[in-house]
């Protein structure tokens, strides 16, 4: 057999299967909606709780109405609508994926961000204990995004940096921004601050790695390292 035969073949068969499952769904009860899950729980009554129709397939739900109806509350953000077949609809709302962690100093509840800075509630599962965690953050309410707009800006030169030092990137435990003019990053093992830029976050940490390796420099005593200037690092002893 030719290979544009066996393409006309292949192409011919997924036809019929397509035609076959259209008219299994729309011409049977085989798909027709049964169950619905909503985070996590099956939903009683959900026909009329989410105006949807139990005569339907789960292919023919109205889940643009749904969907705008839930967003339109206001402690739901995000919603995910996944197929389950033959006969089940998975509703899922605010599930975000955390990109950074921010320690509350008030209740000392760790949070998670997501890559808009929006605050996030966090289940064990979720937690990177690679990722270093931010502290000195002014928060707000669940799901809003964080003022300080360093806060994203950092989780961007975060992930860059995971990149393409991801050495240097598990060495960092803590980044403080409770200064409004710099931050302090924390090195594991180093008992000194590193004032770092928010925007420059990769290109100080790298500047102060490539200064540790070339120099090896007597840290005794050494408080902290100004890394904000491009052209020197400054170094402060004692009380300095």
């Amino acid at each position: 057999m030719s290979i544009s035969r066996k393409i006309s073949s292949v192409l011919f068969g997924m036809a019929v299967a397509g035609i076959a499952l259209v008219s299994v769904v729309h011409f049977t009860d085989a798909c027709r909606l049964e169950t619905v899950i909503y985070n996590g729980s099956a939903v009683d009554n959900w026909a009329k709780k989410f105006g949807l129709r139990q005569d339907k397939a789960v292919f023919e739900q109205p889940l643009d109405s749904l969907t705008h109806a839930l967003l339109a509350r206001d402690d739901i953000f995000k919603v995910d609508i996944t197929y389950h077949l033959p006969n089940e609809i998975d509703i899922i709302t605010n599930k975000f994926e955390p990109v950074g962690f921010v320690l509350d100093n008030q209740s000392g509840v760790l949070y998670g961000l997501d890559n808009n800075a929006r605050l996030l509630p966090l289940e064990n599962a979720d937690i990177d204990w690679e990722q270093p965690v931010f502290v000195g953050v002014r928060i707000g309410q669940l799901f809003t995004v964080c003022k300080d707009e360093r806060v994203m800006v950092t989780l961007n030169q975060l992930q860059e940096l995971r990149r393409e030092r991801v050495d240097l990137f598990r060495l960092l435990n803590e980044i403080d921004f409770s200064n409004s003019h710099y931050l302090v990053a924390y090195i594991d093992g180093l008992p000194f601050e590193l004032r770092v830029r928010a925007e420059r976050l990769r290109d100080d940490l790298d500047r102060f790695a490539e200064f540790i390796e070339h120099y090896n420099p007597d840290l005794s005593h050494v408080t902290r390292f100004d890394l904000r200037y491009d052209d020197m690092i400054i170094c402060a002893r004692g009380d300095a």
